[in-house]
């Protein structure tokens, strides 16, 4: 084949994949002067500096704090709408002995800021307790029956986290029934707002606040911060405070990650140091559930830790069993106890993972054979006697597969509760909002939504979400993307050059991974598949003079395509890592697509 001849990486990525299920390349456009100013001031490679053009730093100033975390930049929680009022209300109530109650969500933020709270008011010496819903039989957020109980228990100030900005109808009856309601939450607000004796939540109408997408932890801990501040009667808190809110961290960067909000700004230095306060915690349920993470004691935690190993395990106890078991284990001291609940989490992700499987092979069923998703821009499935617990799971997948915002709805005697997630450029939560009349009640945010309907109104759910995306999705948006940051040799892939991009961890939500391309490379040698499911690849890619291994998670079923076309060139998208292997290390990529 001729220079002329062979493809280049530009017609790569003007061309439509065969597959309709494999995504279209698109690279982001090189600006190498303005890379390399931005290098030399940062003193940084130009890499690096295209990576941090391409997450919109252009300047040195708006890079170096991104690049390196400052603790002393998270930002005072004084601006934050309705903490004034909330730590009035608090520490009068720590004054005059009045019963508080800690009312969380089932998942890891609900989890982690219930977690929280509660170790505030232990370290404060008065202890409260807590309560978050059994995703069966209450669903999520406040509920009559809740508050009822609370009630009857003599409970006088109810502190919610990660829910309640719309909790209308609840908060005024906990205020019929003497209860004084702090609101502290992330969502997206409704049209009427609850008439808490406080509303903490960063994205209220009017907000002064800077930083508005902070999870639900996030936003507990600021009113841990702020309640700290008013015991110490300053805006400096005390060394032991001080060291109480280092600490906490942990329990931040677990909600920040699992509940996969933006990486950036402030989000960004709570998740980067929360990760070490994890890595070095002193919390014993913590360790334990590191312990059964596969997490190596001693070893750094990385943002994929949280998310694909302690997260779940957290999840599992509120999706298959209930949420309070996460929390008992992050508060307890009891050696024993801990590593019971700890392989009782581990047991129960495990039977999740058994439910799960099992959903989605029935809902990817329903797709292909009744839903025609080539001709849809949305998906609405549904099964009888779904599990609840796992029907986000699945919606995500389904999501992912089909490339279509999703709703996977469990129904049982009538009713239906359900939870859908989006794909990037549609806001799910204003197309549920669209679609308000055929729910009982919805909440959530762009990215991931939560609702309960009857039965019956499937069809017109159906009929509305699609209407609606036809509206807010043009045809080439439901084309998966792979976003490339910038395409490189293989030679200039070092052990140093790979080490610098760690600089831009954590990634995740907002700071994706950075993924690189090489092209005109050759399959050397002989694929294999990997895996102790065997659905990994493995195999060699040689550019000039330099070969490095690749590895292809989830591409087992491209071997033979893979094998018939070794000595054709080749492009890859990747991300490169490091491997240590006997004192040798070595560059690998982790494959995300290959074109032949």
């Amino acid at each position: 084949m001729t220079p002329t001849e062979r493809p280049s990486l530009a017609h790569l990525l003007t061309r439509a994949p065969a597959d309709a299920q494999r995504r279209r390349w698109h690279l982001h456009s090189a600006r190498p002067e303005l890379a390399g100013s931005l290098s030399a001031t940062l003193g940084v490679s130009p890499l690096l500096g295209q990576l941090l053009l391409n997450r919109g730093f252009s300047d040195p100033d708006s890079a170096r704090p991104f690049l390196r975390p400052d603790l002393n930049k998270i930002l005072d929680p004084a601006t934050l709408p309705g903490i004034d009022r909330a730590v009035e209300r608090i520490t009068r109530a720590l004054r005059d002995g009045e019963k508080i109650v800690i009312f969380g969500d089932y998942d890891v933020d609900g989890v982690s800021a219930t977690t929280l709270l509660v170790s505030l008011f232990r370290f404060l010496h008065r202890p409260v307790e807590f309560y978050i819903p059994d995703r069966m039989s209450e669903g999520y957020s406040l509920s009559r029956q809740a508050i009822e109980k609370f009630a009857r228990d003599g409970v006088k100030v109810l502190i919610t986290v990660d829910c309640g900005t719309t909790d209308v109808d609840e908060v005024t009856f906990a205020q019929e029934k003497g209860i004084d309601v702090v609101v502290t939450d992330h969502h997206e607000p409704g049209p009427a707002l609850p008439p808490a004796c406080a509303l903490v939540n960063p994205k209220l109408p009017g907000s002064q606040y800077p930083f508005l997408l902070l999870a639900g932890t996030g936003v507990a801990f600021k009113l841990v911060w702020a309640i700290l501040q008013g015991l110490s009667a300053s805006r400096k808190v005390s060394p032991s405070f001080r060291e109480f809110l280092v600490d906490s961290m942990a329990l931040v960067a677990l909600g920040t990650l699992a509940d996969v909000v933006p990486l950036v700004g402030e989000n960004r230095i709570l998740a980067a140091f929360g990760l070490t306060a994890v890595a070095k915690t002193r919390n014993p349920g913590l360790r334990a559930l590191l312990r059964v993470s596969g997490v190596a004691d001693g070893a750094p935690v990385t943002a994929e830790d949280v998310a694909f190993r302690v997260a779940p395990r957290i999840n599992a106890g509120g999706r298959v069993g209930h949420a309070s078991l996460g929390v008992d284990l992050l508060l307890s001291s009891d050696p024993f106890e801990i590593e019971k609940m700890a392989e009782r989490l581990d047991k129960a992700n495990r039977e999740r993972q058994r439910i799960e499987a099992e959903i989605l092979q029935a809902a990817r069923a329903q797709v292909t054979r009744e839903l025609q998703p080539a001709d849809s821009r949305s998906l609405v499935v549904a099964g009888e006697g779904w599990h609840p617990g796992v029907v986000g799971i699945v919606a995500a997948k389904i999501a992912e597969e089909f490339y279509r915002p999703t709703l996977v709805v469990s129904l049982r005697n009538g009713a239906g509760r359900g939870s859908g997630r989006s794909i990037p450029g549609f806001d799910l939560h204003k197309a549920v909002t669209a679609c308000s009349e055929v729910f009982h009640g919805f909440g959530g945010h762009a990215h991931a939504v939560g609702f309960e309907l009857e039965a019956g109104r499937i069809p017109a759910l159906r009929e509305q979400l699609e209407a609606y995306a036809r509206r807010a999705l043009p045809p080439e948006d439901l084309v998966p993307r792979l976003t490339l940051d910038a395409e490189v040799n293989l030679a200039d892939l070092t052990s140093s050059r790979v080490r610098e991009l760690s600089l831009l961890a954590p990634c995740g939500n907002g700071n994706p991974s950075p993924v690189l391309c090489a092209s005109d490379l050759r399959v050397s040698g002989e694929p294999r598949i990997i895996g102790k499911k065997q659905d990994h690849l493995s195999f060699h890619v040689t550019q000039g003079k330099v070969t490095r291994k690749a590895v292809a998670f989830g591409m087992a079923d491209r071997i033979q395509e893979v094998n018939s076309a070794r000595g054709r060139p080749c492009a890859l998208a990747f991300t490169p890592e490091l491997n240590s292997w006997r004192g040798e290390e070595s560059v690998e990529v982790f494959v995300k697509d290959i074109r032949f």
